[in-house]
This record gives structure tokens, sequence and C-alpha cells, in this order.
């Protein structure tokens, strides 16, 4: 199995299209897939999940300049290692009807723990949890996050 993600990895396992460039992607333990694109120059984000021939996910359906303000993200950073048990946190949401999407990447000094993965919940019940393996991720949540607060900026 770790072969098999090792050579999905360096095809490029995230769900984009053509024009479309991968800010943030892995796969999970189960094969499937979790991306963040974005249009050329920024134009839009886009969420998949799924695999190349089954999206089971994708948000939002019209791809604008408007998409990015249909996300929500935070991080907290606290620096100083294991004695500062120092940490890095990042998370990505957004909510489509009543269900909430969260995919999430993080680092724990303490143990030197990586971590990363998403969460479907739909009303108060969790209804998909799949953790990411670590080592299949294309881009970094960091990246998405000062996008994020580009846009920002530009609007």
């Amino acid at each position: 199995m770790n072969i098999l993600l090792a050579l999905m990895v360096l095809l490029d396992p995230s769900l984009r299209t053509t024009g479309e460039d991968t800010g943030y992607s892995f796969q999970t333990q189960d094969g499937l897939t979790v991306s963040f694109l974005t249009g050329s120059q920024n134009e839009y984000i886009v969420f998949r999940f799924g695999s190349p021939d089954s999206i089971l996910l994708e948000f939002p359906q019209e791809l604008s300049n408007s998409s990015w303000g249909q996300f929500s993200c935070s991080s907290y950073f606290r620096p100083g290692g294991e004695l500062n048990e120092g940490l890095e946190i990042y998370s990505v949401n957004f909510l489509l009807n009543d269900t909430l999407v969260e995919v999430y990447d993080n680092y724990y000094s303490v143990g030197s723990v990586y971590e990363n993965g998403i969460t479907i919940t739909v009303g108060p019940d969790t209804v998909l949890q799949r953790t990411g393996v670590f080592d299949s991720r294309v881009g970094s949540m960091y990246q998405i996050h000062n996008s994020f607060q580009d846009q920002e900026v530009l609007n």
C-alpha cells in the first residue's frame, strides 16, 4: 500500500482539472483524495473529495472569485519546541446546507506528531472521519491560508 500511495503522489493525486493548480491535497488511508484547487492566478478556489473516477463532493459548484468567501479557515501557532509544547494547527471548513466539512493539518512538537484528515458532520452527528496519509501531501495548508489572506486584502 505504501508503494501505491508513493506512486500516486508522484503522479499528482489531486483532483484537478485543466488550468487548475493544487494548493493542498492528500490521500486518506482508504485511498480517497482531498484537494483544494485554485484557478489560474487564484481566480477561484474549489474543494474536491473522492477519486478521479468518482468525485463524492465538490464545493462550491460555481467557480468564481466569490468562492473564496464561502470557506472559513483558522490557524494557531505556538513556537518553542517540546519545552513549550509547540504546535501548528490549521483547518479549512465550509458549510453545505446542514453539512459541515472540515479539513485539518496539524503538528505537535511533543512526540513530533503530524496529522491530517477530513471530518464531515451532518447536524450533530459525525458521518465521516478519515485520517490522511501525511506523507502523501502535495502543497501545504500554510500556503492555502496565505492564499485566503491574500484574497481578503484584494476584496
